[in-house]
């Protein structure tokens, strides 16, 4: 579902998430993305999904959080890679304490300050 300030669109075999703003609406149309990219995909298929939250009007709140951790914890055992797009220097940092806190995971996720890079790395056989 894409949304004025939600936008989702493929680069080859990547799924590609951009927030213009972080509202409940667009929060919850990047879940329902999110589960699809997940369920389209079969349980051993690998996916690769760009997350772009490097827009200034994107905030991490609480509700943001949550979603995250429920669809993290969901779909903790399907294969993959995400990488994330942060504007702020700090962002990578507490993304990792946030994923750190999910435990273990059977995808991979990174963050990046360019979506060439996250492209690169998502498009790159591990």
């Amino acid at each position: 579902m894409t949304t004025p300030d939600f936008i989702t669109e493929q680069a080859g075999k990547v799924a590609v998430h951009t927030f213009i703003h972080s509202t409940e609406a667009e929060i919850d149309a990047w879940a329902e993305a999110m589960v699809r990219c997940f369920e389209d995909a079969s349980p051993q298929q690998p996916v690769a999904i760009l997350v772009d939250v490097s827009a200034p009007q994107v905030d991490f709140s609480r509700y943001a959080r949550k979603t995250s951790q429920w669809l993290f914890n969901q779909y903790r055992q399907r294969p993959g890679k995400i990488a994330f797009i942060f504007s702020s220097r700090t962002a990578p940092y507490f993304a990792r304490i946030f994923f750190a806190s999910l435990g273990k995971l059977q995808f991979e996720a990174r963050s990046f300050s360019s979506r060439e890079a996250g492209l690169h790395w998502l498009q790159t056989d591990s």
